[in-house]
């Protein structure tokens, strides 16, 4: 579905009809030797499972809590992974060495679920909270209240120092780009305004100091038309790298173009995880492919990484938001140039909308430290 941006008194795109909405924040804080005794109990003599108790207590409290402050969707996490969740239609959990990803439906799904070994120390504490019903977007800031009532709740009776606490708030708008020529009909408008502007204009108040990043992660599958188009022969040894460049030289020229200079291709295999920083600009660690981008001072670097010797199921592209890519204190026009870029690289590809999708999925982040609040 083509994005259309109507300039009235505050700019907005238009997006399907079947966009998808998530909202989750993330609470995370070091498990202490103190933390520990606070939660001392018989069962923490058990030599094959030392820790198991403390997860139960600890996780317990918190889904009690929850019940009070009704928080329906919670998970406690102490396996040191990092928590991804996204949309599907049925309740998944899916572990890695490195990652802890959660599906859901916000619109039905609800649950209190705990994610431990009780046998291994964690480093940390991960406490996931998950928005649920059907207007996650425009509930987005009195949801981000009652998680922090509920947190402020929890540090009391558990006795962890606020300071200790990093909260972040992650919302995700996705969509496929081609909704319209698979028939979608209607479209819904956003401003797609700054978090904070947001949660202002409904009277819940953030920290002025704090952390946002906005970015555009699109997924493209690797399907059959794609390999056609590259010559790629799947039978005896291959080297892909030719496929690659020429996928990467439509999206980067594409993204040129429109004047999109923040962002990277990747083909790896390995999950992009997007944050704000300008010291690390790219760096692997171990399944994860860490991108830094400083939306206040960017490089200006579109960063394509791809392995030769291996044929992944999709590619990602990333495009990263700067502050001059606000508009009316919003991303309207960013994501109707990102749209824009992405119809011109699936036309240099000659892909076939009707059949083939690339998921957009717009990303507003924003972290601060708990005590601030």
């Amino acid at each position: 579905m083509s994005i259309r941006r109507h300039r009235s008194k505050v700019s907005k795109v238009y997006l399907p009809s079947n966009s998808r909405y998530n909202q989750f924040l993330l609470a995370e804080f070091k498990i202490t030797d103190d933390l520990l005794e606070r939660f001392e109990t018989n069962d923490s003599s058990d030599k094959l499972k030392p820790w198991q108790a403390f997860y139960q207590k600890f996780s317990e409290q918190l889904f009690t809590v929850c019940e009070e402050t009704d928080i329906d969707n919670v998970h406690f996490i102490a396996n040191d992974k990092l928590p991804r969740v996204r949309f599907n239609q049925e309740i998944r959990y899916w572990e890695t060495d490195q990652q802890m990803l959660i599906f859901y439906n916000p619109e039905y799904h609800q649950s209190y679920k705990s994610h431990f070994d009780g046998a291994v120390r964690a480093k940390k504490i991960s406490l996931l909270f998950l928005a649920s019903g059907d207007s996650i977007r425009t509930s987005a800031a009195s949801y981000h209240a009652k998680v922090r009532k509920t947190l402020t709740k929890l540090l009391s009776e558990v006795g962890v120092d606020a300071s200790a606490v990093r909260l972040r708030d992650h919302q995700h708008l996705t969509y496929d780009l081609f909704a319209k020529d698979k028939g979608t009909e209607g479209s819904n408008g956003h401003t797609l305004r700054l978090i904070k502007n947001r949660y202002k204009a409904t009277e819940v108040n953030l920290p002025e100091q704090n952390d946002t990043m906005s970015y555009v992660v699109a997924s493209m599958p690797v399907s059959r038309r794609l390999l056609k188009r590259g010559k790629v022969n799947l039978v005896g040894e291959q080297n892909y790298g030719n496929f690659y460049q020429m996928l990467s030289d439509a999206c980067v020229n594409s993204a040129h173009h429109y004047n999109l200079k923040n962002g990277a291709f990747i083909a790896n295999g390995l999950t992009p995880i997007i944050r704000n920083s300008s010291n690390k600009p790219e760096q692997r660690v171990g399944e994860l492919q860490m991108l830094g981008f400083d939306p206040v001072k960017p490089k200006n670097e579109f960063y394509c990484n791809w392995n030769d010797d291996h044929l992944v199921d999709y590619v990602q592209i990333i495009f990263a938001a700067t502050q001059a890519d606000i508009e009316d204190k919003g991303f309207a026009k960013f994501m109707e140039t990102v749209d824009k870029s992405l119809r011109m690289m699936a036309k240099e590809l000659e892909m076939t909308p009707d059949h083939e999708e690339i998921a957009i999925r717009f990303h507003q982040h924003l972290a601060y430290h708990f005590d601030q609040a």
